[in-house]
């Protein structure tokens, strides 16, 4: 016969109830189920193969004794007749109670009994075997004894063994009938109540009583609507309580999961949609402009929800999470949402309300009701594809939907709707206006999950409400700041929770630019930044939270790798000036004006203000304090603007140029030497003159390495020279950001009285300078001064030159110092045999290049690898 635990053939067996094994090693291995069925660990003994067995069918007298005898052996060596001298034997009640499996945790069972109201009987799947040897014990053990005949040897209550379909069952016995001579017993194993002749039921032997019974009662709450007289194995858990009658609650789990596809069957009716968000895009990125959009008049599942017992989790979360569904609490209450990522210390749960459409961080987190869980999520994305946004009817997907409004109809087309064999996860879809069914624009519609990476999008961009209560992050000068959301004061505590998430990076490896991490410093904390560039194995990173570049370089020790909750937390800050403010040029207000001090009180203790836009792009605003009179903030700077404060200022934050906080900073080569004709030392020198010179100023080249997104700034001449002038941008916004601060150059020029009189610029000395082909003013450069009545003008954010009258030209102030974006970038691969006039014209089309990026041949200059020149000087490219 074969072993029991290993399958070999085994000449060994357990003395009392004739289990085989191989040996005393298999043996205590099974100690654990076998002691069950039999007493304190037996010695082996030689193998003595048993008779097979008769089948059972109401009879077991036909069962041989000698085949008994082994299982037999120790339940009637412990039993003997269940009288001594007459008096009955009293039995143990351990069989009245249940084996109840732990309490919230799911088990599998398998459903013995279906009662008429819905109520089941279960055995837990661990005990399945030790019932089964049970009743073979049973069935053995009763073939030494004779089957009672006559009800008055039994009472109502008793335990007894009775012969039930070809098997030998404990029961209790509920109701005698004694002109049937039958017996109405309950089935402790099994649950069901049958009637059993007397000539089938067995007096009980004292070790069926010490075995507690395996069947218990259950009802599955909630509904489903699975078809319980169906169910064979199933999973379940005890969730606590029990009915009126007595039954434990226990809950079902199913493979009912959230349906992550589009709404088919929703959508087929051309529903009504809210457009919930338009996130910003980066076209230096290449992201797609994309936004979220919620379907109307959707049932009520928050009421729902809200108004359930919700179950709480309580096996551990998985270290790996792809997709994982729950209920979040938040301001509005409990929302179906998906797990996006989870600090276990901390109990903090970045979670993506799948029908609201936002991020939330939450403690407090619940399992989602079975019923509520077939609902496919209420929001959904649409963006624009390529084709789409080429279209010049359709320039900006934010601008559409703010035409039209947020009330929209969208529209599938028909081969979407009526195939169903496929889920839906992405289509093609007409936006319509919701008043006049107006075609709005042709999108993409894709379903979504929470992350930004699925979007094809950097950050989850979350932008700052009119009315909304922020803070001051950061302040550039006495009319810049950055300011954040107030919900964003929690985040340093969170980066530092992250610490035990975020591992180090490998000491040998480079971190790319643009890279999101999380920063370790002893002296600003913890928080989230992204890489700018890199020398020397030292990174200078700006702070994403606050708009800050970090002053000094940050070591790679002192960075980590990022994660889930890093990357999709929210990013709620912006640059704004003050309005009013704004229009007060630099060189009237005193370097230590207490406006300046007012600004740098409220953001070191980090007031709580309301922010009121004066424009739609959010370019100026101004803060409103209720606590103080007036609560406007322009209007409390206003009168204290020219007067210098008592409090000595931080010469860093007035003196130094504001510097663009949100972007990679690109620079521009060396100013060539002055040249030996220039008359500028003849001039008069006018003392009061503030002079700012342009090696002064910070400047930064292009960032070597490959898939480099540079835009041409200048390419006239390139057939000759071999170089072109160019920059670079780490994103959109902080190209955009950079345009600003041109426009103010220009706007600032035209608010300035005339130049002063005696004005003539050095060599090398930064001014602001009137071109003439445009009539703007720009920052310029001066490299020569010819005849004390022109000067040659080097523009340094374009890269171009030229010579203009001395009144043209105007001193420059120390806010309009930023950096330089140009850089000198010489063309791998430039001679004169090829015509290089084609790749010329070429750059002056398409301006935004790809190439790859080395040192250059000079100091301060890069050399442009492009990997199509060979097809654009063949003219295959146009």
């Amino acid at each position: 016969m074969p072993c029991a635990i290993c399958g070999n053939s085994s000449e060994l067996m357990c003395q009392r109830c004739a289990e085989p094994y191989c040996g005393d090693v298999c043996q205590q291995k099974d100690w654990q189920r076998h002691k069950y069925f039999c007493i304190t660990m037996p010695r082996l003994v030689s193998l003595k193969p048993l008779k097979p067995g008769a089948s059972i069918c109401h009879d077991v007298t036909s069962m041989s004794l000698e085949a008994a005898t082994g299982f037999a052996m120790e339940l009637e060596s412990m039993t003997g007749d269940l009288s001594i001298n007459g008096t009955k034997v009293q039995l143990s009640t351990e069989w009245r109670e249940c084996v109840n499996p732990k309490p919230n945790e799911f088990f599998d069972c398998r459903v013995t009994h279906v009662e008429k109201d819905g109520a089941i009987w279960i055995v837990e799947e661990v005990n399945i075997d030790r019932l089964k040897r049970l009743d073979d014990n049973m069935a053995r053990c009763m073939q030494k004894k004779q089957p009672c005949t006559h009800l008055e040897e039994i009472a109502i209550g008793d335990l007894v063994c009775v012969a039930f379909e070809k098997e030998m069952c404990r029961a209790e016995v509920i109701q005698l009938n004694a002109n049937s001579k039958c017996a109405e017993v309950h089935l402790i194993d099994n649950g069901a109540v049958a009637t059993i002749d007397v000539q089938n039921v067995y007096l009980a032997v004292p070790r069926m009583a010490e075995i507690k019974r395996y069947a218990f009662r259950v009802i599955i709450s909630p509904k489903t609507g699975t078809e319980i007289h169906k169910l064979t194995n199933v999973t379940l858990r005890l969730v606590g309580g029990k009915t009126v009658d007595g039954i434990q609650r226990a809950q079902l789990k199913t493979n009912m999961a959230i349906p992550l596809d589009l709404p088919v069957q929703m959508l087929s009716s051309n529903p009504e949609v809210i457009v919930l968000k338009t996130f910003a895009h980066n076209i230096a990125l290449k992201e797609p402009q994309v936004a979220l959009v919620q379907i109307k008049d959707w049932g009520n599942l928050n009421d729902e929800l809200n108004q359930k017992t919700l179950m709480n989790f309580i096996e551990p979360f998985p270290k790996t999470l792809r997709v994982f569904f729950l209920s979040a609490r938040t301001e509005s209450g409990y929302r179906r949402a998906f797990l996006i990522d989870l600090i276990e210390e901390a109990s903090k749960f970045l979670v993506y309300e799948m029908d609201e459409g936002r991020i939330s961080i939450t403690d407090e987190v619940r399992r989602i009701p079975l019923e509520l869980l077939d609902h496919p999520p209420r929001v959904f994305a649409i963006s624009l594809t390529d084709n789409m946004a080429g279209n010049n009817k359709i320039s900006s997907l934010q601008q559409t939907l703010t035409k039209y409004g947020r009330d929209l109809i969208i529209q599938f087309e028909d081969r979407y709707i009526y195939n169903k064999k496929e889920k839906l996860h992405s289509a093609q879809a007409t936006l319509l206006a919701a008043k006049h069914e107006e075609q709005v624009c042709t999108v993409r519609a894709d379903k979504f999950l929470g992350r930004i990476t699925e979007l094809n999008l950097k950050y989850w961009q979350e932008p700052i409400e009119n009315g909304s209560l922020v803070y001051i992050t950061h302040v550039v000068s006495y009319h810049t700041i950055c300011i954040s959301s107030v919900q964003t004061k929690q985040y340093a505590d969170l980066f530092k929770s992250l610490d035990s998430k975020c591992f180090p990076f490998d000491s040998t490896s480079e971190i790319p630019t643009g890279s999101i991490v999380l920063v370790v410093c002893p002296i600003q904390g913890y928080y989230r930044a992204e890489v700018l560039d890199m020398e020397g194995g030292s990174y200078r990173v700006r702070n994403i939270d606050t708009g800050i570049d970090s002053v000094d370089r940050v070591p790679s020790s002192n960075l980590r790798k990022s994660c889930a909750f890093l990357e999709n937390l929210p990013v709620s800050q912006l640059r704004a000036s003050i309005k009013a403010v704004n229009l007060i040029p630099s060189d009237a207000v005193p370097p230590n004006t207490a406006a300046l001090q007012l600004l740098m009180e409220l953001y070191e203790h980090k007031s709580e203000l309301l922010v009121e836009f004066v424009d739609s792009e959010c370019s100026a605003l101004d803060l409103l304090d209720a606590n103080v009179e007036p609560s406007s903030l322009a209007a409390r700077m206003l009168p204290m603007i020219f007067t210098a404060s008592l409090v000595k200022s931080n010469p860093v934050e007035i003196v130094k140029a504001p510097q663009l906080d949100d972007f990679s900073i690109v620079g521009l080569p060396s100013l060539p030497p002055s040249p030996s004709d220039s008359d500028s030392d003849s001039y008069m020198e006018n003392a009061n003159i503030e002079r700012h010179y342009f090696d002064d100023i910070k400047r930064d080249l292009i960032p070597l390495g490959k898939n480099v997104q540079v835009l041409i700034l200048l390419a006239t001449d390139l057939h000759k020279t071999g170089y072109v002038m160019g920059c670079f941008f780490a994103n959109q916004k902080a190209a955009e950001k950079f345009q600003y601060l041109l426009n103010h150059v220009n706007d600032f020029a035209k608010d300035e009285d005339k130049s002063p009189p005696d004005y003539l610029p050095k060599v090398g000395e930064m001014c602001l300078t009137l071109f003439t082909v445009d009539n703007s003013w720009y920052r310029g450069v001066c490299l020569k001064v010819i005849n004390n009545r022109q000067v040659e003008i080097f523009y340094c954010d374009y890269g171009n030159s030229e010579v203009v009258p001395l009144e043209m030209i105007r001193p420059i102030s120390a806010d309009l110092l930023f950096t330089v974006h140009t850089t000198k970038c010489f063309i791998d691969g430039f001679n004169n045999s090829k015509d290089f006039m084609i790749l010329e014209q070429y750059l002056a089309k398409n301006n935004n290049i790809v190439c790859t990026v080395l040192e250059g041949p000079e100091p301060n200059t890069r050399l442009l690898k492009i990997p199509t020149l060979d097809k654009i000087l063949s003219t295959e490219l146009k």
